[in-house]
């Protein structure tokens, strides 16, 4: 008589449950890295004066938008070198939260992705009104970094109390 021998099996978690085990800060560093590429090709094509690839018709035109004025709004750099810094300094954040736990570090990233939301809209205003042509690469960009700041806001409240959070980093 042959016996089965089964091992009691603990039920496989639900996707849904997978996803939402992933800590938040591997999500930032994901967005973080896929701005980091978006901003370093506009950079790299940019400052080598270079034709982006772009879809052209319409209202886009990446190459209108990278030869205006306003794409090098401070001391003649393209706004995609400073797209680079931010998103660099954004994963940096964003790897060092997910390693730590250091809820400031979350405010860090979350205070910075702001400023770079509040920048993007300036620039979003510019290429809608002021250049009258619309980059599909800067869009793609901006979409990662409104995504990034969503995803820390999102974080920021859900945290029952970041005040306890702050006291228990102090303790340690």
């Amino acid at each position: 008589m042959a016996t089965t021998n089964k091992a009691v099996e603990s039920p496989q978690p639900s996707l849904w449950r997978q996803i939402r085990s992933i800590h938040a800060g591997l999500v930032l560093a994901t967005l973080d890295v896929i701005g980091l590429g978006i901003a370093s090709y506009l950079s790299i094509e940019e400052l080598q004066n270079h034709t982006l690839v772009c879809v052209k018709g319409g209202i886009f035109d990446c190459n209108a938008v990278a030869q205006s004025s306003y794409s090098r709004p401070f001391a003649g750099i393209p706004v995609a070198v400073y797209g680079v810094f931010l998103s660099l300094t954004l994963l940096v954040l964003a790897l060092a939260w997910w390693r730590t736990n250091n809820y400031k570090l979350l405010l860090l990233h979350y205070g910075l992705s702001l400023v770079g939301v509040l920048f993007e809209g300036w620039f979003q205003f510019a290429q809608v009104f002021l250049i009258k042509k619309v980059c599909m690469w800067c869009e793609s960009y901006g979409i990662s970094l409104i995504l990034r700041f969503v995803v820390a806001l999102w974080v920021y409240l859900r945290t029952p109390n970041p005040d306890a959070v702050f006291d228990e980093e102090l303790a340690e």
